[in-house]
């Protein structure tokens, strides 16, 4: 049996500061990753600001 490997559609991405994420959800949206959640924050985290980010086009929620 021959499967197609696929790309993920859905990702997490994190920072350390709010600044840094927006700095890098511009940066996904050149390769058409899109954030379809709020920015969350998580205390204990490593990279407690975090966005989940969609592929394609025109991504919506």
């Amino acid at each position: 049996m021959i499967t197609k490997k696929t790309k993920p559609i859905k990702k997490i991405i994190g920072a350390k500061t709010k600044v840094a994420l927006e700095k890098q959800i511009k940066v996904e949206a050149r390769s058409h990753w899109y954030p379809i959640s709020d920015i969350k924050f998580f205390e204990y985290d490593p990279r407690p600001y975090q966005v989940l980010l969609r592929f394609g086009k025109g991504a919506k929620k």
